[in-house]
């Protein structure tokens, strides 16, 4: 297989979250399309939209909101 994308190890405090959203995408897209929708292109797009709110929304930004509190952040369990 050839990409042209980089690798990279991410550490998380717990994957579940991470683990909860693959499979719920996966059951949310047609069937021809639940194996495009893996770990890595949950945090490819995560970290997209969160880029794009924070430039948009600067310092009120929900992701900044998230990331001057990690590792606390819940959502709503």
């Amino acid at each position: 297989m050839t990409t042209d994308k980089q690798r990279l190890t991410v550490y998380m405090a717990d994957t579940r979250p991470l683990d909860d959203l693959v499979e719920l995408a996966r059951r949310s897209v047609p069937i021809e399309a639940r194996g495009r929708v893996t770990r890595s292109t949950c945090v490819e797009a995560a970290v997209s939209l969160a880029l794009a709110e924070l430039r948009a929304n600067g310092g009120q930004s929900a992701v900044l909101a998230a990331l001057v509190t990690l590792p606390r952040v819940k959502d709503g369990d």
